[in-house]
């Protein structure tokens, strides 16, 4: 492909676009308020400073910010682990392993209602928080094909100090304790 073909294609994207896409709106956090909403993924990860945590990621479905997705983390620190515990237990994720396996399960969708309230840095920067969740329903889909069995604690893609941890964990063991 030569310059001109790559100037000349502006529908395809790449760099002939570039001239001609004009720039996305700066970020702005949502209003404070209550929202609808439906969690799009749950996941296991790690902070910046290198803290175990749990992220769970919202999409708004009403209003006129439907499809705007907000996201809350709850780490895993010794004053933090309390509050993750108890705010993570209406979403069934009540164990180290649950924390690890995919969220939401196939064939399910959690619908809540959301909190957000905006907060300020110290640099004036805002953003979004999510203060409550209230789990309104979860729609269970009956033509979702169920996860294919495995033939024992898959480590695929963990980093090696959490696959020997759910090696260990995954030895019987029922983790709703």
């Amino acid at each position: 492909m030569n310059l001109s073909e790559i100037f000349n294609n502006n529908n395809a994207g790449g760099l002939g676009a570039f001239d001609s896409t004009p720039p996305a709106p700066d970020f702005e956090p949502l209003a404070p308020g209550i929202y609808s909403a439906r969690v799009l993924k749950g996941e296991f990860t790690t902070t910046k400073a290198g803290a175990d945590a749990y992220r769970i990621r919202f999409e708004v479905t009403e209003g006129p910010h439907a499809g705007t997705t907000l996201v809350r983390t709850w780490v895993f620190t010794p004053k933090a682990l309390p509050y993750a515990r108890r705010d993570l237990k209406p979403f069934g994720l009540t164990s180290s392993a649950k924390l690890l396996a995919p969220f939401p399960e196939p064939g399910r969708d959690y619908i809540v209602r959301l909190v957000v309230v905006l907060q300020r840095d110290d640099t004036g920067i805002e953003r979004n928080d999510i203060k409550k969740i209230d789990i309104i329903r979860v729609d269970e889909s009956p033509t979702a094909a169920p996860p294919a069995p495995t033939a024992g604690p898959t480590t695929a893609g963990l980093p090696p100090e959490l696959a020997r941890f759910a090696l260990d964990r995954g030895k019987g063991a029922t983790d709703d304790r």
